[in-house]
Parts: structure tokens; C-alpha cells; sequence
């Protein structure tokens, strides 16, 4: 199974229940179901985009001010404590963050794609030795960047909120 990132589009009005909630993952499936609104799953690539991003693991954290980490793993925490990383990006950074992913030409981030240098700072997923399949997990890359910008703008033009979650 592993640890998967999935990001969720929470409306403003059903944000505060989220925030209130006794049992955060149960009322996020609830407002998914009644909201229906837009969710982006990138597998198990959390970790990889994060650092081809930002040259660092996103176990690490978010750099302060970071538009391309916070796209990734959110910028403010519901809980510290929790066992499950869960974290959420506010209405007027999704905006920003929208904004500047129209910026990114993510081949360039492919041009110097070098799967030794993933294996060598642990990045998750652990699948840098199978070399063969180096065309494959780029084009996987590519793939969960261009679902997930695309998720962002719709989040965006929403004015509505993005929750992120890895488990």
C-alpha cells in the first residue's frame, strides 16, 4: 500500500466543520461525498515531485514561503499531533499558488532527472534502482504535476480551500 497524497477541494462554508471536527478523516469523507467536490490523488509521488521541485524531501517540511513546497504539502497544519499527516492551503494561497504554477515549465525540472540522486536522499517512493523504468517514472512525474495543476486552478477559480493528506 504505502503512504498516498490526496488533495481534496473543501468549500469555505464546510471548512469550519472541518476545523471543529472530533474526527478529522471521517468528516472529510463526508464532506467529499456530499460536496462532490474536486479531489487530485498523486499515488505515492508525494515525495518525488516534492523534491524535483525543491531539491529537498518533503519530510523535511515546507521552506518558509515556498509556492512550489506548499503545493505539495500544504502550508498550515490542523494538528501536529496527529499520526496522519494532514495539512490545508488557504483560499488566497491557492490563488497565489495557481498563479505561480503557470510559471513552471516542469521539463525543465525533467532535463537533469537523475534517479541515483533521488535513491541517495531517500526519497519516497523507494523505486530510483529500477533504472529501466526511468522514461516511465518521468512520464509519471509529468503526469501528477499536470493533474494536479489543473486541480489547483479549479480549486482556485472556486476561491475554495485544498486539504492535503498522506497516509
Amino acid at each position: 500500500m504505502g503512504m498516498c497524497a490526496i488533495y481534496q477541494e473543501i468549500k469555505q462554508e464546510n471548512f469550519k466543520k472541518l476545523l471543529e471536527s472530533d474526527n478529522f478523516f471521517e468528516t472529510i469523507e463526508e464532506l467529499e461525498e456530499k460536496d462532490g467536490t474536486a479531489l487530485c490523488d498523486i499515488d505515492k509521488m508525494w515525495d518525488a515531485l516534492h523534491f524535483l521541485l525543491n531539491g529537498l524531501s518533503a519530510i523535511y517540511g515546507a521552506p518558509e514561503d515556498n509556492l512550489l513546497s506548499e503545493f505539495i504539502i500544504g502550508s498550515e497544519s490542523f494538528n501536529d499531533e496527529a499520526e496522519e499527516f494532514a495539512r490545508y492551503i488557504p483560499t488566497e494561497k491557492v490563488i497565489k499558488i495557481a498563479k505561480k504554477l503557470n510559471e513552471v515549465n516542469f521539463q525543465d525540472y525533467l532535463k537533469d532527472f537523475d534517479m541515483t540522486n533521488f535513491a541517495e536522499n531517500g526519497i519516497y517512493p523507494d523505486i530510483w534502482d529500477y533504472t529501466e523504468e526511468r522514461e516511465e517514472i518521468m512520464e509519471e512525474l509529468s503526469e501528477h504535476f499536470e493533474n494536479l495543476k489543473e486541480f489547483y486552478h479549479e480549486v482556485a477559480e472556486n476561491k475554495n480551500i485544498v486539504v492535503i493528506t498522506i497516509c
